[in-house]
């Protein structure tokens, strides 16, 4: 029991301290080089913690290895935490927002960037594709898209897929266009539109490091300054 208790708090703490800092699992995975998944188990009290896992949270968080295994729950008596009662005040507004985006397929808008691709898909009149690996979406005529968000604040370049090879790469080649939204924290900036042949460069990249190595690549990066270059700007609309 103790045992149990001890990693259900510890994966509420590293929930806390990452989601303070306005990161996605995707983000504090890449940070710790760990498997987003194995972030999401740790979180949900799903899996046991190595030590050098440990190690890893607490240096992408920025904290010392301790902090990471937060004292016992204070006695009943205690006075509530500071914002227990906005944040229930809250949490209907939020419970909105959740029933929006499962209508749309987003399971949790917490999760992944789940608020920030509900965003982009209204207002690009999209609907997000379901059990499709990817943020891909389709509009009304059956065009199929590849969406992207980032958060400028944190990182200058956008994720693409944690086991990248040529299966996935047929798919980045197949779709008519890529969406890229630009973030700063939770405020939609910009949104470009690119097409797959304007990313080729990355593709025929990729391409060629996976048949050297014959192993998929680890999520490679699409730089933002690449996409404000040569993307097309679709929000906001250009005067």
């Amino acid at each position: 029991m103790r045992r149990h208790t001890l990693s259900v708090r510890f994966g509420q703490r590293i929930r806390d301290l990452r989601e303070a800092k306005g990161w996605s699992q995707e983000v504090l995975a890449t940070a710790a080089g760990v498997h987003r998944t194995h972030v999401s188990l740790i979180e949900n009290a799903k899996r046991e913690v190595q030590l050098d896992t440990v190690e890893k949270l607490a240096d992408a968080l920025g904290v010392a290895a301790r902090d990471l295994f937060p004292p016992d729950a204070p006695p009943a008596s205690a006075a509530p935490r500071p914002g227990r009662e906005e944040l229930e005040r809250l949490l209907p507004y939020l419970r909105e927002y959740q029933t929006l985006a499962t209508a749309h397929g987003i399971d949790d808008v917490f999760q992944d960037n789940g608020g920030k691709l509900l965003q982009t898909l209204l207002l690009l009149d999209l609907q997000k594709l379901p059990r499709r690996e990817g943020n891909d979406a389709t509009d009304a005529r059956g065009n199929e898209y590849e969406l992207k968000t980032v958060n400028v604040r944190l990182t200058g370049s956008f994720s693409t897929h944690h086991h990248l090879n040529p299966v996935i790469l047929k798919k980045y080649r197949a779709v008519t266009a890529w969406y890229f939204s630009l973030y700063e924290n939770i405020e939609l900036t910009k949104i470009f539109r690119l097409a797959p042949a304007d990313l080729e460069p990355f593709f025929a990249k990729w391409e060629a490091k996976w048949a050297k190595d014959k192993k998929d690549i680890n999520n490679p990066k699409i730089p933002v300054s690449f996409v404000e270059q040569h993307g097309e700007l679709v929000y906001p609309k250009p005067a």
